[in-house]
């Protein structure tokens, strides 16, 4: 896959490189000097210039890219979603800074977006529900579900028992290197690692029980 990220500050610079073994990229980015700082640490196809100019874009290959990644403050990502839309792109990813401005690319088309204030307010929200033994995975609708990995401690009322909770359900089980998908007959042992898909007004509970603290 083509992708090409506009801003090579620490959010663009960091997805270059997590995606840059399996993917081509292309990052576009204003600063001259950090655009030659990047370039010494990343194998993506760095791009010094404006990421809203439109010529620049397609003489770095806007039309052929598959997805279109911009991070940069909410007016020039506004400006280069505009033209991405222009020039028929159809994948379009954007970061928005202020949660006021969301309307504004909705209105545009744009429904991929990533809100830096969601964001953190989501790692928060992981943290303030986080347990010893407990690693929140994802959150699902407004934070109703979550989806969690909980490791069966010695003291677990649930060692010997069959994998069905009241109030949550056991998606998978892994134990000693290998990843089971529960059944009725299925067991839960000691040191299993379960994930399990919960209400987060039961997530306390469902602890608990699992952990047996």
């Amino acid at each position: 896959m083509k992708i090409m990220i506009i801003g090579g500050g620490t959010t663009g610079f960091t997805l270059a490189n997590l995606l840059g073994e399996e993917h081509q990229i292309i990052i576009i980015e204003k600063d001259e000097e950090k655009a030659k700082d990047i370039a010494d640490k990343t194998p993506a196809l760095v791009v010094q210039g404006d990421g809203s100019d439109i010529s620049l874009l397609k003489e770095s290959g806007l039309a052929e890219v598959d997805e279109l990644v911009t991070t940069a403050d909410d007016k020039t990502n506004l400006m280069i979603c505009q033209i991405a839309k222009s020039e028929n792109i159809g994948r379009i990813i954007s970061l928005v800074n202020e949660p006021k401005n969301e309307e504004l690319f909705t209105k545009l088309g744009i429904n991929r977006l990533v809100s830096v204030v969601g964001t953190n307010v989501t790692a928060i929200k992981r943290m303030l529900y986080q347990f010893e033994n407990v690693r929140i995975i994802a959150q699902l609708g407004e934070g109703e579900m979550q989806i969690v990995e909980i490791t069966v401690s010695d003291k677990s009322s649930l060692i010997g028992q069959e994998t069905s909770l009241n109030k949550a359900t056991i998606s998978a089980i892994y134990r000693g290197g290998e990843l089971i998908i529960p059944r009725k007959t299925t067991v839960i042992e000691k040191g299993d690692l379960l994930l399990v898909v919960v209400k987060t007004e039961d997530l306390s509970h469902i602890t608990r029980i699992i952990t047996g603290e």
